[in-house]
């Protein structure tokens, strides 16, 4: 048996092996995640002028869409991409390089223990504070990188309960290995799936006014055109279901991919893999 679940993923593995397979796969996740992402982006409420920081920005997709809604008309406005992986740090900067954009800039740093040489208006962040070891200690250093009055904003998944095409995969992944029972709020995608253990966190890193709304809305597996096949294929290669199979044949991990292909079939919608999504959106002050 597994020691834990493939889900369970700790911050370490971004700067190794799930930064390498994020970044691989840079356009299938960010177009899956994309609505709950300009979501997130909507419910922060940015300002012309604001300086931001945007954890675990990945490959900057966020941090792009930030960047025009914080530039005033005299220039001022910031938005500055942290992420553990160096090499989504240097897919990002390529990315900045090939834009017209002059108030970005992307840092390769830890947010859990790290210290800033400038404080932010706004800590914002797309599914990329969910895989702290320490989520307590994480947050109250987090809160030091922002001015007083300063806010911060991000989504982190809701339950896996309330994602079922999750347990439907991880059912193909039983077939063939033993899995252990999910660890309650372990580092990973769910980690924040129950509000209260989040609010908690929140307040003991002392944030004030903390708001966690509700998100329901479509993703695209694979990303926007993705084909059974090919949803299956990313699936397999860079999301949970690969990892579950990691030590098993390749026999059975192409038994394992016909499985999703014929799961996912049963999610087309108008030329999509359209999987239900659960998300918090979640605001807090200093």
């Amino acid at each position: 048996m597994a020691e834990k679940l493939p889900q369970e993923i700790e911050s370490a593995s971004w700067a190794g092996e799930m930064g390498e397979k994020w970044n691989n796969y840079v356009e299938e996740f960010e177009g899956m995640i994309a609505p709950v992402g300009s979501a997130a982006i909507s419910h922060a409420g940015f300002v012309p002028g604001e300086k931001v920081i945007d954890i675990g920005c990945g490959g900057g997709a966020t941090t792009f869409e930030i960047a025009p809604l914080v530039i005033d008309e005299e220039g001022n406005g910031q938005v500055t991409g942290l992420d553990l992986s160096q090499t989504l740090v240097n897919t990002a900067n390529q990315r900045l390089t090939d834009s017209s954009l002059s108030n970005v800039n992307f840092l390769c740093a830890d947010a859990a223990k790290g210290s800033l040489d400038t404080t932010y208006d706004v800590l914002f962040s797309r599914f990329g504070v969910m895989f702290f070891e320490d989520p307590y200690a994480a947050f109250q250093n987090m809160r030091i990188f922002l001015k007083d009055g300063g806010r911060i904003s991000f989504v982190c998944w809701g339950p896996p309960s309330e994602q079922p095409w999750v347990g439907q995969l991880m059912a193909i992944a039983t077939k063939y290995v033993d899995l252990p029972a999910p660890v309650p709020n372990a580092p990973g995608p769910f980690a924040f799936g129950d509000k209260d253990y989040l609010r908690d966190i929140l307040e003991k890193a002392h944030f004030n006014n903390i708001e966690i709304t509700r998100w329901t809305g479509n993703q695209q597996l694979g990303g926007p055109g993705a084909t059974p096949e090919s949803a299956a294929r990313f699936v397999m290669d860079a999301l949970f279901l690969g990892d579950a199979l990691a030590d098993q044949s390749d026999a059975v991990k192409e038994q394992a991919y016909n499985d999703a292909v014929e799961l996912l079939q049963g999610f087309v919608v108008d030329g999509n893999v359209e999987l239900q999504g659960c998300a918090w959106l979640v605001r807090a002050t200093c």
